[in-house]
């Protein structure tokens, strides 16, 4: 079984034992009531293009939370600014990334991969694109909203 099998059947038992039996249907990643697919756009501060990311996006109502692998899921650095392209994800009150960087040395996108690994009370998870080290808190124009679910 993979990590991932395993951690969803976790939330799945975790949800049905906190939650009562009603709770299996929408715990279960294969249930998930909560999947919306965004794709957003940051330009790059010396002008043009810059970074663009596209992501699907779920959470359950256990605060389960995860990229759908079977959507497109990828960042792209449109421009050789010296500015990489990276993605972080918000979720239970905090940042994770950069998740995937990509830069124009390399070709084409780079795949986005992530898990939450467990469940949370927070079920606001947001996905950005930022462009050099710039993080989404720090609110100076080089970050775009991907995609969130509450």
């Amino acid at each position: 079984m993979t990590n991932s099998v395993f951690r969803r059947a976790a939330a799945v038992l975790v949800a049905a034992v906190l939650g009562g039996g009603a709770a299996l249907t929408g715990a279960s990643p294969a249930f998930a009531t909560g999947c919306l697919t965004g794709t957003d756009s940051v330009p790059s501060p010396k002008g043009g293009p810059g970074a663009t990311a596209t992501a699907t996006l779920c959470v359950n109502s256990a605060g389960y939370a995860w990229l759908d692998t079977n959507r497109t899921n990828t960042v792209t650095d449109q421009n050789g600014d010296g500015f990489a392209a990276r993605v972080y994800v918000y979720w239970n009150q905090g940042y994770s990334g950069a998740i995937a960087v990509d830069d124009t040395s390399s070709s084409g996108s780079t795949r986005l991969y992530w898990e939450s690994g467990a469940g949370t009370r927070f079920t606001w998870t947001e996905v950005f694109v930022c462009l050099g080290y710039s993080r989404p808190d720090d609110h100076n124009g080089r970050c775009a909203s991907v995609v969130y679910n509450n």
